[in-house]
């Protein structure tokens, strides 16, 4: 596994805004999250659903 623990810390800020109603980029979330899921694979079926819910936000669902 080759990542550093920023990405692992950009993520949990990225969802705690989430969470708490703040504001995010959901195209850079997304990014990171299949960046992140790229680079640890114990985690990436999570990594996965984090890009497609962070993809809604850009394309609702129809």
């Amino acid at each position: 596994m080759e990542y550093t623990w920023e990405e692992i810390d950009q993520m949990a800020d990225i969802l705690e805004a989430e969470i708490a109603g703040g504001r995010f980029d959901p195209p850079a979330a997304r990014t990171l999250a299949l960046r992140v899921a790229d680079l640890c694979p114990d985690i990436r079926a999570s990594m996965n659903l984090i890009a497609a819910r962070m993809t809604e936000y850009v394309e609702p669902a129809k």
